[in-house]
């Protein structure tokens, strides 16, 4: 004689998911799916900074152009109303500079040839090449001749790749 049993452990609606398993394991792509999304949007937003290569210094106001390349990264000159820096870091006065009567301005040279230094050495440990770019920001009212004593001093210091910031004009 067997004894049927009328009860069952589980309601219907829980049954499949307590039953037996089969082996097989689902993965829930929804979730996998919202996390990629929200990696690709901060990834583009860290990423399209094309034009955000070059940040203008407060300090002075750069000359319009009809340029049409776009901006590299280099090694950032700035020459103010008031001074010369390399890296947002004041190396010399340009009432300095115009009062010097040689086509190098030595203290920009000093500066200049330390970071060509370290860019060796990176190039030596890493892989990484030294270009010799450098990126010159320089006030619209600023005299030529300072502008050519700090060109000057560039191709000096192993930096002859130069590029003269601007803004592009429109139109």
């Amino acid at each position: 004689m067997s004894v049927r049993r009328s009860w069952v452990a589980f309601p219907p609606s829980r049954a499949k998911k307590h039953g037996k398993r089969d082996g097989k394991v689902t993965l829930n792509l929804t979730s996998m799916m919202d996390m990629f999304t929200i990696l690709l949007v901060f990834l583009l937003e860290a990423f399209s900074m094309e034009g955000q290569l070059i940040h203008p210094s407060e300090y002075l106001t750069l000359p319009k152009s009809t340029v049409k390349q776009p901006p590299e990264l280099a090694l950032d000159v700035v020459v103010s109303k008031e001074w010369v820096m390399v890296n947002n870091q004041p190396v010399v006065r340009v009432a300095e500079v115009q009062k010097q009567s040689g086509l190098v301005i030595p203290e920009l040279k000093a500066k200049l040839d330390v970071y060509a230094r370290e860019a060796k050495k990176m190039e030596e440990l890493y892989g990484t090449p030294f270009s010799g770019k450098v990126t010159i920001q320089g006030d619209k009212d600023l005299p030529y001749e300072t502008l050519i004593k700090v060109m000057a001093t560039c191709g000096r210091a192993e930096y002859p790749n130069m590029r003269l910031a601007v803004y592009q004009k429109s139109g």
